[in-house]
């Protein structure tokens, strides 16, 4: 999917990441709800869960120079970091134009 303005492999990188993220929450979600109260008696299913989907990925991820995973799990919380960094700004910027009551306020700055 091209993003105008973007250059292709951060659409991509943003795309996966994304749709990946809800993918595997779903998955998750669903796991767990799926499992029988008595599954895995006195252990927290989303642990189980998590182990379980850990467990899958290193299967892959084994085989990669660890340097590689950690990278990738760097530029993921970089990603994370400044979307979140931004959207602060954002909300800041969005109160100082419409002041706090909603209404109207300063138009600059």
């Amino acid at each position: 999917m091209d993003i105008s303005g973007v250059e292709p492999h951060i659409s991509e990188f943003v795309l996966k990441l994304v749709g990946t993220g809800i993918w595997l929450s779903e998955l998750a979600a669903d796991l767990v709800e799926s499992l029988p109260d008595d599954a895995y008696p006195g252990e927290e299913p989303g642990a189980v869960i998590l182990e379980m989907l850990c467990g899958t990925a290193a299967t892959v991820l084994g085989s990669v120079d660890p340097q590689e995973v950690e990278r990738a799990t760097e530029l993921i919380e970089l990603a994370r970091d400044r979307i979140v960094e931004h959207l602060q700004l954002t909300l800041e910027m969005s109160r100082r134009m419409h002041g706090g009551d909603g209404r109207l306020g300063r138009t600059y700055g």
